[in-house]
């Protein structure tokens, strides 16, 4: 019996270690959302001041109302202008990938599995390996400085559309042939089939994939910059990038860091909507 109190306060005493790592990790990761949202509220003064001050002394909401009222900064324009390409961006690659996904998982043609596995090596691929072929794309098209480049090439899955086809198409083998086979037995056709009764079935996966393509097009930066030199197609990520300058002393950190709150809000409002689908898709993933 002691040794077995002696292993309990030592599992006990184990716990409490990892808690406490745990917790400091934590709170060290979140320090910079902290900084960031406190210099939101300062002046230029304040933000220099030594020690730094975590809590400003004089909140200051000039800095988020600047950004919109301000014709040279014009943020809500490139809101606007995320909002666009992402929507069209993330409705595009549900579109294609979820019937490639499809085609993959139920439909048989010829070399079907060569052509699989040639989708899943691109996943091999560095981005950066592609962005100057399809910039002479772009330019072949005339779609430079337009939000087709922006929608285009993400919609047909050059960039990261491999791994969305993976996913759903293992989705789309887990699911019953039956309840194909008895739409078919009703009349529905193939495209009738897909629609009312496979996507249904994976919106669990929809729903992952809907943050994973919400946070990398909401913060895309390097394409868009490729691509896009009108200021009045910038996005949200590029509007950020006039407030830096190549001397920190001219940076207007209080309007960055301003900019940066409004830039993550987003993302953190729709990971709060889509978490319960989110965290179902983990589970479900493990499960398999």
């Amino acid at each position: 019996m002691k040794f077995n109190g002696i292993t309990m306060k030592r599992i006990h005493v184990g716990s409490s270690l990892v808690y406490v790592i745990l917790l400091a990790g934590g709170i060290f990761m979140l320090m910079p959302f902290v900084w960031m949202i406190s210099s939101s509220l300062k002046d230029m003064e304040s933000i220099f001041v030594f020690p730094p001050q975590w809590i400003p002394q004089k909140v200051i909401i000039k800095n988020y109302i600047e950004l919109f009222t301000n014709s040279y900064y014009n943020f809500g324009r490139y809101y606007l202008n995320t909002a666009i390409v992402v929507i069209f961006r993330i409705t595009g690659m549900f579109i294609f990938c979820s019937m490639a996904a499809y085609g993959f998982a139920r439909l048989e043609f010829p070399f079907k599995n060569v052509l699989f596995l040639l989708v899943l090596a691109t996943l091999m691929q560095p981005i950066q390996v592609s962005m100057v072929p399809l910039y002479f794309e772009m330019k072949f098209f005339r779609w430079v400085n337009t939000f087709m480049a922006l929608v285009i090439p993400h919609s047909l899955g050059c960039f990261g559309g491999a791994f969305s086809i993976f996913l759903l198409r293992q989705y789309f083998m887990a699911i019953p042939k039956d309840l194909e086979d008895a739409a078919f037995i009703d009349g529905c056709n193939i495209p009738r089939t897909f629609i009312s009764i496979m996507l249904p079935q994976v919106k669990t996966a929809y729903a992952a994939l809907a943050i994973f393509n919400f946070q990398s097009a909401w913060n895309d930066f390097v394409w868009p910059l490729i691509v896009i030199n009108n200021p009045k197609r910038y996005v949200v990520s590029l509007g950020i990038s006039q407030f830096l300058s190549d001397r920190a002393a001219l940076t207007n950190w209080p309007l960055l860091m301003a900019s940066s709150v409004l830039a993550l809000l987003p993302i953190i409002v729709v990971f709060l909507v889509f978490q319960k689908y989110f965290m179902r898709n983990l589970v479900m993933s493990g499960l398999k």
